[in-house]
């Protein structure tokens, strides 16, 4: 699906992203813990970019490593890695955004999680989490089911420098 060119087909997809913000922040505001939160927004980060598989990473300060919080596709209990290792550990030290279109050909890619699950990630986009300028962790989505990611495309990268300069080093596609 290509950028909105003309003023209707634009105003149709703003409508969509107000409706989307709207459905989204409904069911923030019913949630009755955390844990539910990171959820909806890791269920709708997925839907969105349709991706097969989503983690979302939080920081642990005590020992260095970025955990899975919530995860979306996988049966998998806990994703532990160092905050300076892999796609997720970049983003994490960074706080630069990526698009990865083949991660086993990036030397920064971590396999050790499609070895340990048997999934093979053929590509995925991830982007730092900030809390008042502070990253406090990754979001990284997954294989997406159309072949690959576009940031023209995504639906969280709409509003990102990456939609005027897909190569930007400061495409930050989602923080608080």
């Amino acid at each position: 699906m290509a950028a909105p060119k003309t003023a209707a087909a634009r105003k149709k997809f703003r409508d969509r992203e107000m409706e989307l913000l709207l459905d989204l922040s409904r069911k923030v505001a019913e949630a009755d813990n955390l844990d539910t939160v990171l959820q909806t927004v890791l269920a709708t980060a997925a839907s969105e970019t349709h991706s097969d598989r989503g983690t979302l990473f939080l920081n642990d300060e005590r020992t260095g490593e970025l955990y899975s919080r919530v995860t979306q596709g996988g049966r998998i209990s806990e994703i532990r890695i160092l905050n300076n290792e892999g796609i997720a550990g970049h983003v994490f030290t960074t706080g630069e955004s990526l698009m990865v279109a083949d991660p086993y050909q990036d030397q920064r890619f971590n396999s050790a999680v499609d070895l340990k699950t048997g999934y093979v990630t053929r590509h995925l986009m991830a982007t730092p989490i900030r809390v008042r300028g502070t990253v406090i962790g990754v979001l990284e989505m997954v294989n997406s089911e159309k072949g690959g990611f576009d940031p023209m495309t995504s639906g969280c990268w709409k509003r990102s420098p990456c939609r005027r300069r897909p190569r930007s080093a400061a495409c930050n596609w989602w923080s608080a």
